[in-house]
C-alpha cells in the first residue's frame, strides 16, 4: 500500500462518488462509489491502456495503474487456450485507511468486469452525468454508435416509426363495407 496525502484521497473519493451520482439515469448503471475503467491488455498480459471514466490527478492515476498491474497478471485466452489481447470495463472501488502520521493508505479494489467489443472506445459524458462508451471510428460514419451493456445503440435518436396511412376510399365508387382497421407493427 502506498501512503497518499489526505487531499488526494478525498479528491478521488469525491470524483468516484460523482461518477455514480446519476444512478438509474445513466446509460450504463454504476452503483455508488464505483469507478469504471476501460482497460486494454496485450497478448502478454500487460496493461497497455487504462482509461477511467473520470479524470484523475496524476498521483491517483499512478496508483490506479499500479493496482491494475497487480490485479492483471495474465492475458485473456481464446477457446484454444492461446493468449489474445482484450479490452473490458473493470469496476473498481477506492479503499482508504488512516495511518498514524495523518495520511491515508489507499488502494483500488476489484468489484466486477464487463466485456467490451472489438474497436477503439472512449468514455462519453452525456448530459453531464450519464456515461457511455463511444466508438472512435464513428467519425467516418453517418452517426456514431454507443455501446450499452450487450448491444449497440445509435448516438442520436432515430426518427419515430411512421404508422401506415389508413386506406383512402375511392370517391368515384361507393363502397358498401368498411375495410378492417390497419394495425401497426
Amino acid at each position: 500500500m502506498k501512503s497518499i496525502p489526505r487531499s488526494a484521497v478525498f479528491g478521488a473519493l469525491l470524483a468516484c462518488s460523482g461518477v455514480a451520482a446519476a444512478g438509474s439515469a445513466s446509460l450504463n448503471e454504476f452503483p455508488p462509489k464505483v469507478m469504471p475503467v476501460l482497460v486494454q491488455v496485450d497478448s502478454h498480459g500487460k496493461v497497455t491502456s487504462a482509461s477511467p471514466a473520470i479524470e484523475l490527478s496524476p498521483k491517483v492515476n499512478r496508483l490506479l495503474r499500479a493496482n491494475l498491474d497487480e490485479m492483471i497478471t495474465r492475458p485473456a485466452t481464446d477457446r484454444h487456450g492461446r493468449p489474445v489481447s482484450s479490452q473490458f470495463v473493470i469496476n473498481l472501488a477506492l479503499q482508504a485507511s488512516p495511518l498514524d502520521n495523518g495520511n491515508y493508505s489507499a488502494q483500488f479494489t476489484f468489484l466486477s468486469t464487463a466485456p467490451v467489443p472489438a474497436g477503439s472506445w472512449y468514455w462519453v459524458h452525456i448530459d453531464g452525468h450519464r456515461l457511455a462508451l463511444a466508438e472512435r471510428d464513428s467519425l467516418f460514419r453517418r452517426s456514431p454508435r454507443l455501446y450499452q451493456h450487450d448491444h449497440y445503440r445509435p448516438a442520436y435518436p432515430r426518427s419515430p416509426h411512421v404508422s401506415p396511412m389508413p386506406p383512402i376510399g375511392n370517391t368515384t365508387h361507393n363502397s358498401p363495407t368498411r375495410s378492417p382497421p390497419v394495425r401497426g407493427r
